[in-house]
């Protein structure tokens, strides 16, 4: 598997996502180790899965990071570490089975409807 750049920008803004108490090393293992999940649970190159379940997760939450809204759906989630549990989640973002998804359909769905209602009145 070729190592992706350091100085990616997606990698960036998701170790700066994931900071806990300013620990930038921290945050830059969990991407690597979450990069490597999921390699090893799709066998096909992760940055490219990363970048399409990231691009996804924002465009279905509104302007709220969709790393937070992945980080939040994998609470409940099955997995030993944080690591595999983002990753797990991460293909589910790409595969269309994650939480997130279904929340931001439902939400919009009844926006669609209130709106309709506001303009009968």
């Amino acid at each position: 598997m070729p190592i992706p750049p350091a100085s990616d920008p997606l990698l960036h803004f998701l170790a700066s996502s994931l900071f806990n108490h300013g620990k930038p090393a921290r945050a830059e293992r969990v991407v690597s180790r979450i990069l490597l999940y999921i390699h090893a649970l799709t066998h096909a190159p992760p940055l490219p899965i990363l970048r399409h379940a990231l691009i996804t997760a924002i465009k279905k939450q509104r302007i709220r990071v969709g790393v937070h809204a992945v980080l939040t759906a994998t609470k409940n989630k099955t997995g030993k570490t944080v690591e595999e549990r983002l990753a797990r989640e991460i293909i589910a973002v790409v595969n269309g089975d994650s939480k997130v998804i279904i929340d931001k359909e439902l939400a919009h769905k009844q926006a669609m409807f209130n709106r309709g209602n506001a303009l009968v009145k």
